[in-house]
C-alpha cells in the first residue's frame, strides 16, 4: 500500500501591499532657485488609506537624509550649491504591512554668487560704478563695455521688483546673471555718463571680435559670437555646450553667458533660453518694435531680433 503524505508549509505567506488613495497636496512657499540658509515650511495631505486608517507624512531633507515627521516641516536650505529635492512621504500610521509608502519630491536648485565660475578679471580691465554696484569694464569697438550684464532693480516697500527683474524672481541670481529689461525699462536703465548702445555700436564691437567689416546695422553678422562669449560653469556646469562651429575665446572681455530671455505677460515673466541663449538689447526700434542683438550656443552668429517693448525682457550692457 502506497501512503501519500500531504506536507503544508508553516511559513507565513508575504501579504501583498496595496496603494493607497488619493493625491499629495502640497502646500510650500519654495521658489525654483534658493540660497544656502533660507528658511521655507511645507505641509502635506490628500493621502488616504482605503481602510481609513489614519495616514501620517514625513520629510527627508537632502544632502543630510534626515527624516521628520511633523504637521508643518521647516526646510532649512543646506549650503551646498546644485539642484536638490526635499521629498514628503505619507504612510499609513497602524497598517504598514498593509499598504506601500506614498512619495513625491519638490526640487529646488541651491544658488550664490559663487554658482558662475570662470568669468575672470582681465588684464586691461577698468573699474565704474553704476547704480552703486562695481562693474569691471573693458574697451572695445572704440567704446568702454561693463564686463557683466547690468543688475540694477528697484523695489518697492514690499520687496516686488518694479523695475527690472531678477531670474525667475530669485533676487541671490540678481548680481550672478544681471537684471532682465523690457525695452522701455532698457532704455532708461543705464545712469547718467553711460547709455544703452545702439544696434551701430553693436557692429563695432561685432567687428571687433572678427565680424566681417562690411558689417552693417541691422545685419545678422555670421561669425564673431566665439569672441563675445566667455567659457563659464553655472554650479559646476559648463554653461556655453561645446559645438565645434564656435570657438569661445572671449577675445574681446565682454564675457557675454547664456542667461537668456523673459516673455512678459500681465507682469509675469517666463524665462526661456538659459544656457543656451544670450539676448541684449539695443537703443534702436523697427516698426515699433525693439531691436535687440542675440547669440545662440550652436554657432558663431551673431543674429538681429525685434520684439515687443514690454512683452520681452533682455540682458542690458551699458557703455560710454
Amino acid at each position: 500500500m502506497l501512503l501519500v503524505l500531504a506536507f503544508v508549509s508553516c511559513k507565513k505567506e508575504e501579504v501583498e501591499k496595496e496603494y493607497m488613495n488619493g493625491r499629495f497636496n502640497i502646500k510650500h512657499n519654495i521658489p525654483a532657485y534658493v540660497t544656502p540658509g533660507s528658511k521655507y515650511t511645507i505641509s502635506a495631505s490628500g493621502i488616504e488609506a482605503p481602510d481609513g486608517t489614519a495616514v501620517g507624512y514625513c520629510y527627508q531633507a537632502p544632502i543630510t537624509k534626515k527624516i521628520d515627521t511633523v504637521s508643518v516641516y521647516t526646510y532649512v536650505v543646506p549650503d551646498t550649491l546644485g539642484t536638490f529635492g526635499v521629498t514628503v512621504m505619507a504612510f499609513p500610521v497602524e497598517s504598514a504591512d498593509k499598504y506601500y509608502v506614498s512619495s513625491t519630491t519638490i526640487y529646488s536648485t541651491i544658488v550664490s554668487e559663487k554658482s558662475v565660475q570662470g568669468v575672470l578679471r582681465y588684464e586691461g580691465a577698468g573699474t565704474a560704478s553704476l547704480h552703486s554696484r562695481s562693474y569691471d569694464t573693458y574697451k572695445a569697438g572704440g567704446l568702454e563695455w561693463i564686463g557683466s550684464n547690468l543688475s540694477y532693480i528697484v523695489r518697492d516697500g514690499a520687496g516686488k521688483e518694479t523695475f527690472g527683474h531678477s531670474y525667475a524672481g530669485c533676487s541671490a541670481l540678481q548680481n550672478v546673471l544681471g537684471a532682465y529689461y523690457t525695452w522701455n525699462e532698457a532704455k532708461t536703465a543705464c545712469p547718467a555718463g553711460w547709455h544703452l548702445p545702439s544696434d551701430a555700436e553693436w557692429v563695432d564691437i561685432i567687428k571687433a571680435a572678427g565680424g566681417p567689416e562690411t558689417l552693417a546695422p541691422l545685419q545678422d553678422s555670421p561669425s564673431g559670437a566665439g569672441n563675445l562669449m566667455v567659457k563659464a560653469t553655472f554650479n559646476g556646469n559648463d554653461m556655453w555646450e561645446y559645438y565645434r562651429g564656435v570657438d569661445v575665446r572671449n577675445g574681446t572681455h565682454l564675457c557675454v553667458l547664456p542667461t537668456g530671455y523673459a516673455n512678459v505677460a500681465e507682469g509675469t515673466y517666463q524665462f526661456s533660453g538659459f544656457m543656451s541663449y544670450a539676448a541684449f538689447w539695443t537703443s534702436d526700434e523697427q516698426n515699433g518694435l525693439g531691436v535687440y542683438r542675440y547669440i545662440y550656443q550652436e554657432n558663431d552668429n551673431v543674429y538681429v531680433g525685434y520684439a515687443d517693448k514690454d512683452a520681452f525682457a533682455a540682458s542690458v550692457r551699458c557703455v560710454r
